[in-house]
């Protein structure tokens, strides 16, 4: 098999190289991406525990392991406290009121309940209820660790910004 030369014009070479050598003057790298814009990946709460639930009762599932110190995102109700806590609130699947007066610790809490941690700005606030649909972003920790509220949370979420969800979503 025999190759055909090509034409090549000689002509276009010392331009081609100014041209390579000029434009990375002229350019320059963007700034490596902000912790905000990394990737988000999507959680359920259906995906936090192996189903059905076993003999070693509830136990994370593989996809909530894998998420465990990345960026999620997550769709779920602000459980509604008698006292809430500063810089810190529940998120739950389902809409939750709890008593805790009442009940102490025995209270109707789903196992699949995430701790929210507010930004710096909001850590010594308290935040009152608003119903609704939350959708929250922020890094996902997982781990047994007793929290300000004197509850020992499984999943904790750090979020890089507080958006309570809009009058549309609560209605």
């Amino acid at each position: 098999m025999k190759l055909s030369k090509i034409p090549y014009p000689t002509a276009l070479v010392p331009a081609l190289c100014a041209l390579s050598l000029f434009s990375g003057c002229a350019h320059r790298s963007p700034p490596p991406p902000a912790q905000a814009s990394a990737p988000t990946a999507e959680l359920k709460f259906q995906d936090f525990y192996k189903m059905p639930v076993g003999p070693q009762g509830l136990e994370p599932s593989g996809k909530l392991l894998a998420l465990e110190h990345k960026r999620v995102r997550i769709a779920g109700y602000m459980v509604h406290e008698e006292e809430p806590t500063p810089g810190l609130f529940m998120l739950a699947p389902v809409a939750v009121n709890i008593p805790e007066k009442e009940d102490g610790p025995s209270d109707d809490l789903p196992g699949s309940t995430l701790f929210v941690h507010l930004p710096a700005d909001y850590a010594d606030k308290v935040l009152s209820f608003r119903p609704g649909l939350w959708e929250l972003v922020g890094r996902l920790e997982l781990g047994a660790k007793e929290e300000t509220n004197g509850r020992v949370s499984y999943t904790r979420l750090f979020i890089d910004e507080l958006t309570p969800p809009s009058a549309a979503a609560r209605q």
